[in-house]
């Protein structure tokens, strides 16, 4: 079977489904990649897969994953992983206890962890330098990080919600996108980057002239084309490494 890249993503977030058609098309532009499947997968469908998981003594993790209607997977066969979960629902567990419930909840939530962060950097993002499977980025957090970058940031307090935003810059890898990437792209990719993040939203409100940072999100939205590019060349240029990286390994390069 052919090498895979997954996105997982709820069937609401069509942001993650554009990226999808993106890279299929540009893997199949590429003759290195052309192979390489792009299957977008549902959260509640994980939950729904034959698992085979096993952690040696020493803490490497063997996977083979069974999709519904889809061939076994090897975590070898993945290329790359974007994550955009941001609840794992249990449908199989819907008409049980509470006490089940949160049991399977609970175990579930345990193997999707264990699976991403051994695939490493494989995946966006990387649970090595954010232990959650949905990430999240406290104020105080994305805060320090701005501003030791040179990034302005506008005032408020750590539990006042954020203002709406009027710019955006948008973080893919080295590459930045939006109307004011320009002035703040080089700060932000730095920020992304002390924060161990590859993709993320800086928002920017504008007040009487000046534009200062309110809010950094792991999940951008995603409606801009060009947004939507730079995504899914950041997850080509992934999968590029990872094959620079087997050939390496098997003594090719």
């Amino acid at each position: 079977m052919n090498d895979v890249v997954l996105v997982l993503a709820h069937a609401a977030d069509t942001g993650a489904a554009s990226v999808a058609a993106s890279l299929h098309s540009m893997l199949r532009e590429d003759c290195a990649c052309a192979s390489v499947e792009v299957w977008t997968v549902r959260p509640a469908m994980l939950s729904q897969a034959m698992w085979s998981h096993h952690v040696d003594d020493h803490g490497r993790a063997e996977t083979q994953l069974t999709l519904p209607g889809r061939p076994a997977l090897l975590s070898s066969q993945v290329r790359a992983v974007f994550n955009r979960i941001q609840h794992l629902p249990m449908p199989s567990f819907l008409h049980g206890s509470a006490q089940d419930r949160d049991y399977a909840a609970a175990e579930f939530h345990a193997l999707m962890q264990s699976w991403l962060a051994s695939l490493g950097d494989r995946v966006l993002h990387s649970l090595r330098n954010q232990p959650l499977l949905s990430p999240q980025l406290p104020m105080l957090r994305w805060a320090q990080a701005a501003v030791q970058c040179g990034l302005p940031v506008a005032p408020r307090d750590a539990g006042v919600p954020a203002l709406e935003w009027d710019a955006t810059v948008l973080v893919a890898g080295t590459q930045t996108t939006g109307v004011l990437a320009g002035r703040f792209g080089r700060p932000c990719v730095a920020a992304s980057q002390a924060l161990g993040f590859s993709v993320l939203e800086f928002r920017f409100v504008r007040r009487n002239q000046v534009f200062a940072l309110v809010g950094v999100s792991p999940y951008p939205a995603l409606t801009d084309l060009e947004d939507i590019d730079a995504v899914a060349a950041c997850i080509c240029d992934l999968v590029h490494s990872q094959a620079a990286d087997e050939l390496e390994r098997d003594g090719v390069a």
